[in-house]
């Protein structure tokens, strides 16, 4: 049976919604400070250095964006791939396997939302990658990255999980 869109864009959407999450930060009335401009600026710094490092494949690189008690979470994986990956040496182990697992991966950013007053940045993108043996994954992507410190503390990465699908299932077998 065929969704009704109710008529709002993704981009939108994911506006408000970053629009939304920073509001309920705000009103928490947490004793953690609003970002400055400079720090909002250096964590947009870190995101596009996060994709560009994937794409380049320089995962121990991009590992040193991480906080060492990081969490990478997908909240809706496919099957055989987990919900959360913790801890900054996992998080490398992980990927070194995955990254290891493509011979391209191009991305574009499609959208960039600096929370004004948190550390949360949303982003939307898309992903090309080619993967060892020639087969072409695609997806669209919206992430969300928490920061403390300076580093990355919570990548939340939504995704089509069917699609992904394809990434797993040509990962090697333990």
């Amino acid at each position: 049976m065929p969704v009704k869109s109710s008529g709002m864009s993704r981009r939108i959407f994911v506006a408000s919604s970053t629009l939304a999450m920073s509001s309920l930060v705000a009103s928490r009335g947490s004793a953690v400070a609003a970002p400055t401009e400079e720090q909002r600026g250096k964590f947009l710094t870190t995101v596009r250095q996060f994709f560009e490092l994937m794409h380049r494949k320089e995962i121990d690189a991009w590992a040193e964006l991480w906080a060492n008690d990081g969490r990478s979470i997908v909240p809706y994986p496919p099957e055989g791939f987990g919900t959360s990956i913790d801890g900054k040496a996992q998080i490398l182990t992980a990927f070194r396997g995955l990254f290891g697992n493509f011979e391209s991966f191009d991305y574009e950013i499609t959208g960039l939302y600096p929370a004004a007053d948190s550390d949360a940045v949303c982003v939307e993108y898309t992903v090309r990658a080619i993967l060892v043996g020639g087969t072409e994954y695609t997806n669209q992507n919206i992430a969300v990255f928490r920061f403390e410190g300076g580093l990355i503390k919570a990548y939340h990465d939504y995704f089509d999980p069917r699609r992904f699908q394809t990434v797993v299932n040509a990962l090697p077998k333990p």
